[in-house]
């Protein structure tokens, strides 16, 4: 009696695995998870998108005595600055942080290079505003806006920057070109061996 309770214990073991198994076909795709089949949700054995492992149960997945561990979030991959050596008027400056070049800009910290260009200069830090005196010249930048403003004389105009300032290491940088030449600067970039020469004479 005991050896035909055993064996119908293992027939019924046997059974519901296979039809666990055959009720999650097909491979998991990049994830590790995939779509329930329609004869797993007529089981009832899982719904939804659901991923295979040993985590808790994720949401969308129901059932069967499984679990599905929901993959660890992708890492965000900080962007590659590349360094860029600035010389103003011949004299190689050095920089903290270093200059360096991001989506085809060239971003200096902002009180460096104003202050090397004859302006005074000073930053709202409630609004995050970088604004710029030089006799009669005065610019405005928003650290994140890629609008600055140029007033000469009484007359404001608004430029459209290629790259917006932005917060580097606790230090605001600024677009070099854009900052020096509105300042009355010339500005030339050696693409190959990367390096940015202003002059003011």
């Amino acid at each position: 009696m005991k050896k035909l309770v055993l064996l119908m214990a293992m027939l019924t073991l046997f059974f519901t695995t296979a039809s666990i198994a055959s009720a999650h076909p097909g491979r998991l795709d990049s994830n590790g998870g995939h779509n329930c089949s329609d004869k797993s949700k007529a089981k009832g054995l899982c719904s939804g998108y659901h991923y295979h492992g040993n985590g808790g149960n994720n949401a969308g997945s129901s059932s069967g005595g499984q679990s599905y561990a929901t993959p660890a979030p992708k890492a965000t991959v900080a962007p590659v600055l590349t360094k860029v050596a600035v010389y103003l008027n011949d004299v190689k400056q050095n920089y903290t942080p270093s200059a360096y070049m991001k989506n085809g800009t060239t971003l200096v910290p902002m009180k460096a290079i104003f202050e090397s260009l004859g302006a005074t200069v000073s930053y709202d830090n409630a609004t995050k505003k970088v604004t710029a005196t030089k006799d009669s010249k005065k610019i405005v930048i928003g650290v994140g806006n890629k609008t600055a403003y140029v007033d000469t004389n009484g007359s404001a105009s608004t430029i459209t920057l290629s790259h917006p300032a932005e917060i580097y290491q606790g230090t605001t940088m600024v677009p070099l070109r854009f900052v020096s030449q509105a300042l009355g600067a010339n500005v030339t970039f050696d693409e190959a061996a990367l390096v940015v020469y202003i002059s003011t004479k």
